[in-house]
Formats: structure tokens, C-alpha cells, sequence
């Protein structure tokens, strides 16, 4: 079974809604589907209520330990819960503020961009850096996707700002609090080979092991990483639908089933209840 625990919907920066996201993972012969949207969880129901394929209600934080940067997912959450979704709003709204501000920055370089127009591509969704990005493609500022970054607003780069910091024990706590397994996301991406023991001790079930933009010898070192800490090895696509990356496709890396199986299990031991199971 193919088992795909990191997908993007349009309710954050992923360019295509819950429903045709479960559609297509249908299609791809994907068994099992984590919607794991970045600061919401506003499109787990309608993923849900597509049919189909399990979709387990997820979320993607950002975290910042210092000046590294790590994402947490938190998976099996209790995506109704009040503080959660407080809580997430607070970060939404942080998102704002930092798109903002990236637009003056743009402004003071020349490159003429609009808050508006960025909005007008988010729609209802959280406001990310891939919506500058697309918005900096359609003014003509840059050939793609990958070039706005790296020309303009990737990290370090003139435009860039940084976001409000939530630290990576906050993260795990607050998808703890809403009864959910804490996992650090790619951490190949981030150079955070040395935070994950430490995030072990802060409360992490698990590390993506299986990632899009990992390599062999990722795999190799995260996957003996977490063997050693007794961490859960998942794996997901991150798929956003905006990539030119070949792996960016739903089920393009998926999670062994015995290590979502113990994924489920520590969401037992956590108390939530399985997510809804459409159309089996």
C-alpha cells in the first residue's frame, strides 16, 4: 500500500483543494493520504468527506530552534479542537505581517509586486512564500518558481524576512495538546542533524525519514538515526503541485506500513481516535 503522510491542499500553498487532492491520490493508487497543510487544518473535512482514500488529519508547523529553521507535523490531531485552532490563527495572521513585509522589501529592489495580488492567489488559504513566488512569476520578476527564491525571497536572499519564531518545544506541545504524534519534518532540508535528539527529548514520536528531497545516503543516516532514538520513520511527497521536482507527485515517496502502523499505535497510546475511513 502506498502510504503518503505530507500533501498540500489549497488551504495552505498547495495549488489544488482537498477534494481533488484525494481524487488524484485515488487515481495514483494511494492507499493512505495525510493532508498536513502548513498553520490550518481547514481542508482536512472536505478531504475526508471526498472518499476514497484514508486521509489522516494533519498539520505542518514551522519552528525555529535559534537560527534553524524545522518544520513539525503533527499527525492523528484532533483537527476541531478550539485551542488548536486559536493557535493557528495566531500563526496565520504572522504570516501576513511577514508577506507584508516581504512586498516592501521587494518595493525598496524595484521589483513592483502587489499584497493584493498575492492574496488574490492564496484565495482562502494561508498566505507562504510560494504565493510571493508565483505572483513574482506572473509579474515577469522571474522565469519560475525556483528562480523567485533564489533571486529574491529563499532564505538570506534580498527580500527575504523572517517569520514570528515558534520554537520547536511549542510545536510539539501544541500538537500534543490537541491529542496528536509530533514528527520532524525532512530534515535534510534543513541541516538539522543535531536537533533531532534534542527534539527527542522535547517530545518527537518520529522523523520523515522518506522524503522528496532526501537523498540515499539521507535516507541511510535518518533512517539509522532513528533506529537508535526508537523514533517512527515516516514519509511523504510534500506535495504541493507547484514543483518542477519529478518526486513532487502524490505517492511519489511513501511510508513503510509497518511504520504507520506504529504511528497509529502512538496515536492510540495518545488517546485520539483513527481517522474516518472513506469508501473501503
Amino acid at each position: 500500500m502506498i502510504i503518503d503522510l505530507h500533501v498540500h491542499t489549497n488551504a495552505s500553498d498547495g495549488l489544488h483543494g482537498p477534494a481533488g487532492i484525494v481524487r488524484m491520490a485515488g487515481q495514483l493508487g494511494v492507499g493512505v493520504v495525510a493532508v498536513a497543510d502548513h498553520d490550518t487544518v481547514d481542508g482536512i473535512d472536505e478531504a475526508v468527506a471526498a472518499g476514497g482514500v484514508r486521509v489522516v488529519p494533519a498539520v505542518e508547523i514551522n519552528a525555529y530552534s535559534g537560527d534553524v529553521e524545522c518544520h513539525i507535523l503533527g499527525y492523528f490531531i484532533s483537527h476541531r479542537d478550539p485551542a488548536l485552532r486559536r493557535a493557528l490563527a495566531a500563526l496565520r495572521e504572522a504570516r501576513l505581517r511577514r508577506m507584508r513585509l516581504i512586498v516592501e522589501k521587494l518595493g525598496l529592489l524595484g521589483v513592483e509586486v502587489r499584497a493584493e495580488e498575492i492574496l488574490a492567489l492564496a484565495g482562502a488559504g494561508t498566505v507562504g512564500r510560494p504565493h510571493i513566488a508565483r505572483a513574482l512569476v506572473g509579474r515577469g520578476h522571474a522565469a519560475s518558481i525556483r528562480e523567485a527564491f533564489d533571486r529574491y525571497i529563499g532564505d538570506g536572499k534580498p527580500a527575504y524576512a523572517p517569520r514570528s519564531k515558534m520554537t520547536p518545544a511549542e510545536a510539539i506541545g501544541l500538537v500534543r495538546r490537541a491529542g496528536g504524534v509530533a514528527v520532524l519534518a525532512h530534515p535534510g532540508l534543513w541541516g538539522a542533524d543535531g536537533l533531532v535528539e534534542q527534539l527527542a527529548g522535547e517530545g518527537i514520536e518520529g522523523i520523515e525519514v522518506y522524503a522528496n528531497n532526501h537523498s540515499e545516503r539521507d535516507v541511510v543516516k535518518y533512517r539509522d538515526i532513528a533506529r537508535r532514538l526508537g523514533l517512527i520513520m515516516t514519509g511523504g511527497s510534500d506535495y504541493h503541485g507547484w514543483s518542477d521536482n519529478p518526486r513532487d507527485v502524490i505517492g511519489g515517496v511513501s511510508t513503510p506500513p509497518e511504520e504507520f502502523a506504529r504511528l497509529e499505535e502512538a496515536a492510540r497510546r495518545a488517546g485520539t481516535p483513527r481517522p474516518p475511513v472513506e469508501g473501503q
